[in-house]
């Protein structure tokens, strides 16, 4: 029973940090966009953050942070009359397809988060109810992606192996985006500060900010755990080893 308990911990663990990576890149995104395109320039955040352009590292470090994720929730728990991608996308499509449906003005909310922020009450609630689902649906999409079709598992394991091939400078880059990312987090928990806690009342505009943050600070933390357990070393070695020794030998 504990054995079965610790694999469900794995599980959830992984798939709780592949759920806030997508919440990492969406987030992420969603402000660069909306800093662009704004009057105020490439100036997110300021004067904590000193260039917006560091919010790229962050979309490394949530990228990279996927394959150790996956690694640590490899483990057997079987299936329940489907593969997981498929209930992963009948609940992308299905939420998608409801807010094509009834609200087709704010389909690009799962792009661009802040667009439901516009809304109130029990619309907001919807939005981002269908908004979970999506990202839930995709998470576990990626996390059984290689069960999707035999090609595509073949195509995934060259992956891997290219990645273990490079594991020092990918080792180096996702501790140099993790730094990064830790670093955009508290920038923004500065900024925040300073210009939201004075205030009485918080909009949900400010929520949303800590919402990002906190997202922010998980995924730069977890980038610079797999750094130090050395994911793409060991990890990333254990998991190819059901491949054939020569394929994946330097």
């Amino acid at each position: 029973m504990s054995r079965i308990i610790a694999k469900l911990g794995r599980k959830t663990l992984s798939l709780a940090l592949i759920f806030n990576s997508l919440i990492s890149l969406a987030s992420v995104a969603n402000i660069l966009f909306v800093s662009y395109f704004t009057v105020s320039g490439w100036r997110p955040y300021s004067p904590y953050l000193v260039d917006g352009s560091l919010l790229l590292l962050a979309i490394v470090t949530a990228v990279l942070n996927i394959l150790p994720a996956k690694l640590v929730g490899k483990v057997d728990l079987g299936r329940i009359w489907f593969h997981h991608y498929v209930y992963g996308f009948l609940a992308s499509s299905i939420s998608l397809t409801l807010m094509a449906v009834f609200a087709p003005a704010y389909v690009l909310v799962f792009l661009m988060p802040s667009l439901g922020l516009q809304t109130t009450g029990i619309q907001m609630v919807m939005i981002y109810s269908g908004m979970f689902f999506v990202y839930g649906g995709l998470t576990l999409m990626i996390d059984d992606i290689r069960d999707v079709s035999v090609r595509l598992g073949g195509v995934l394991d060259k992956l891997k192996i290219w990645a273990y091939k490079s594991n020092k400078t990918l080792q180096k880059v996702h501790l140099i985006s993790s730094l990064a990312t830790v670093y955009i987090a508290l920038s923004v928990c500065a900024w925040f500060m300073e210009s939201t806690l004075v205030k009485e009342t918080w909009s949900i505009w400010d929520i949303s900010t800590i919402i990002v943050a906190t997202s922010l600070l998980f995924t730069g933390l977890w980038g610079l755990k797999a750094v130090k357990a050395k994911y793409w070393f060991t990890k990333l070695y254990l998991d190819l080893s059901r491949l054939e020794p020569s394929l994946y030998k330097k």
